[in-house]
């Protein structure tokens, strides 16, 4: 774990994590009862889901306490890879 964080410290960050992953699966839920169209709805779904699954390595994965170096091999590859996913989605392939 991070050196000099009290467990209070961590539990608060885990709660905070929680807390915003519920209100995320919620904003989805509310989400795919409003038509914006099928590519928008497809769009906002996923970037919903982006927002999640970066919480969930930020703080579970422990990236929030890695090298700066280290979070740049890991973003950069995942920008490419929802670029190309967004523009198969687009595309309809």
């Amino acid at each position: 774990m991070a050196s000099g964080l009290t467990f209070q410290e961590i539990q608060k960050s885990y709660f905070k994590v929680f807390v915003a992953l519920m209100v995320l699966t919620g904003l989805t839920v509310a989400v795919t009862t409003i038509h914006f169209g099928d590519t928008a709805n497809i769009v906002i779904g996923i970037l919903i889901a982006l927002a999640k699954a970066g919480l969930v390595a930020y703080i579970f994965m422990h990236l929030k306490y890695d090298n700066t170096r280290l979070r740049y091999f890991i973003v950069i590859p995942i920008f490419f890879f929802v670029t190309l996913v967004f523009a198969l989605t687009v595309l309809g392939l």
